[in-house]
C-alpha cells in the first residue's frame, strides 16, 4: 500500500487547514512505514503512535470545525458527525490494541489511509470554496 502523496488535489484553499492536512498525512505515512519496516514495533510504540495521531486528529478537527462555524458552513453538523465517527473508530482500534484483541496491521492502516483520503478529497472539498481568500 503506497504512501499518501500530497498534491494540489488535496487543497481546500485554506493555507492553515492544508498545512494541517499535510501534517496528518505525514503522521499516517510514518505510522505505516514503521508498520511495514524491518523493525518489529511493540504494542507500546503502536499505542503511542496511534495516540499521537488521535491527538493531532482532535487538534485538526477542532480547528476545522471552528473554521466551518466561522463561515456558517451549511453542512456543519453532518461534517462534525463524520469527525466523531472517525474518533470513535480510532478509540476502538486503540482499545483493541491495548487489550491485545488486535494488532496494528496493514488492514487497519488501509482503513485509516482510505478514510483520510476520502475525507479530504470528498468531504472537505465540499467546503473548499469557503476557504478561498
Amino acid at each position: 500500500m503506497p504512501a499518501i502523496i500530497w498534491d494540489d488535489s488535496f487543497s481546500v484553499h485554506n493555507d492553515e487547514i492544508d498545512g494541517q492536512h499535510k501534517k496528518w498525512i505525514t503522521i499516517i505515512n510514518d505510522l505505516h512505514a514503521a508498520l511495514i519496516g524491518d523493525t518489529v514495533i511493540g504494542k507500546d510504540v503502536t499505542v503511542q503512535s496511534l495516540k499521537a495521531m488521535d491527538d493531532y486528529t482532535r487538534f485538526h478537527f477542532s480547528h476545522e470545525e471552528a473554521f466551518l462555524r466561522s463561515v456558517n458552513y451549511p453542512d456543519y453538523d453532518a461534517h462534525v458527525e463524520l469527525h466523531e465517527a472517525f474518533l470513535k473508530m480510532m478509540k476502538r482500534y486503540m482499545d483493541d490494541i491495548e487489550h491485545d484483541r488486535v494488532v496494528l496491521n496493514t488492514e487497519i492502516m488501509k482503513v485509516l489511509k482510505n478514510w483520510l483520503q476520502h475525507h479530504i478529497l470528498e468531504e472537505d472539498m465540499k467546503y473548499a470554496s469557503y476557504g478561498e481568500h
